[in-house]
């Protein structure tokens, strides 16, 4: 079921930190008339603390549980329609349990941008929500109480065709991690030969991490660490430099199916897409034109792909990757 309007709703958010797309959902959803409370639904937020967390969320039971309380005696007696948490990570189950009680009126609404494998013991919290959606169409099919749901471009990238000239050819904006930056060198070295004008933002979390990778991974041997970014670039900042390439390269996690968010923001923007997600060829925006498909361990790309033009999508497809459709589909 897919509501018509949140207006007027009281709605209880919880979503990680992540380059501010938190902000935006709940920007938007007030934008569409409702009154959210927000909150970041992890009680930890160090990279050391969240590098902790993948391995055992238990670290932080009690600090989670004295985190949520302290929410909730925040917001006592308030009668949400709605609660949407995002990842669901750091929730105790007996928190669900409670705002089952604190809020009896309020649905409970579950949205998941990662895969159920890298979210230690989520499956046991699926029972306390009424609204379960993800990204990931395979984790969808591994658990039919999830409903499938792709991501969303924000406002800023709603953006015409590109007409003129291009800035750059082909650019990346986004974090370095599993094999990201073996990918990116085989792009980098194409991009040189053709020789291609190329934008790379490379996001590390913190200096710790890019002298851990330096030790464990040999595709960082010899490479300076002001190869790297330590600062996040705003929404607005990649919207900029999107808009002035032809063509970005997503790199999705080796263990994930489901589609980026920068992904689903090319279909916003009208953007050409180099990609190593092979599910992509499922979904209906899919033109073979506007996606190439590369092997993260062997990347080749077609010459004619850089020369043909991006084909516009269906007007319907188009608007239900926006974030207001993402919206009313997740509380619905």
């Amino acid at each position: 079921m897919v509501i018509n309007s949140i207006k007027g709703k009281k709605i209880l958010f919880f979503a990680p930190a992540f380059f501010n797309y938190e902000e935006l959902i709940a920007k938007k959803m007030r934008e569409m008339g409702a009154c959210v409370d927000m909150y970041d639904v992890r009680s930890v937020t160090s990279a050391k603390d969240r590098a902790l967390l993948k391995i055992s969320p238990s670290i932080f039971r009690k600090k989670s549980l004295r985190y949520y309380d302290e929410i909730i005696q925040a917001n006592k007696g308030k009668d949400y329609d709605y609660i949407l948490i995002i990842k669901c990570d750091m929730t105790p189950i007996s928190i669900l349990e409670r705002f089952k009680r604190e809020y009896p009126n309020a649905k409970l609404c579950l949205y998941l941008y990662d895969s159920v494998e890298n979210i230690p013991g989520v499956t046991k919290k699926f029972k306390y929500f009424d609204t379960l959606h993800s990204f990931d169409l395979n984790d969808c099919e591994k658990y039919p109480i999830l409903k499938f749901r792709p991501l969303f471009f924000g406002d800023q990238f709603r953006k015409e065709k590109h007409t003129g000239d291009y800035e750059y050819d082909i650019s990346f904006l986004g974090t370095i991690h599993s094999d990201r930056y073996a990918v990116i060198k085989q792009v980098q070295k194409i991009a040189e030969e053709r020789r291609l004008k190329c934008y790379w933002f490379l996001y590390l979390q913190s200096k710790f991490i890019y002298k851990f990778y330096k030790l464990t991974k040999k595709e960082f041997k010899g490479v300076d660490e002001n190869t790297f970014s330590f600062d996040k670039m705003s929404a607005a900042e990649i919207s900029a430099v999107v808009d002035n390439t032809r063509i970005v390269l997503d790199i999705q996690h080796p263990k994930q199916t489901g589609l980026t968010m920068r992904t689903i923001e090319m279909i916003g923007m009208n953007k050409k897409l180099i990609t190593t997600n092979e599910s992509i060829k499922k979904y209906d925006f899919f033109y073979a034109n506007n996606v190439v498909v590369v092997d993260r361990k062997n990347v080749e790309i077609p010459d004619d792909f850089f020369s043909s033009s991006y084909s516009k999508l269906p007007d319907d497809v188009y608007e239900k990757y926006s974030l207001k459709s993402w919206i009313l589909e997740v509380l619905g």
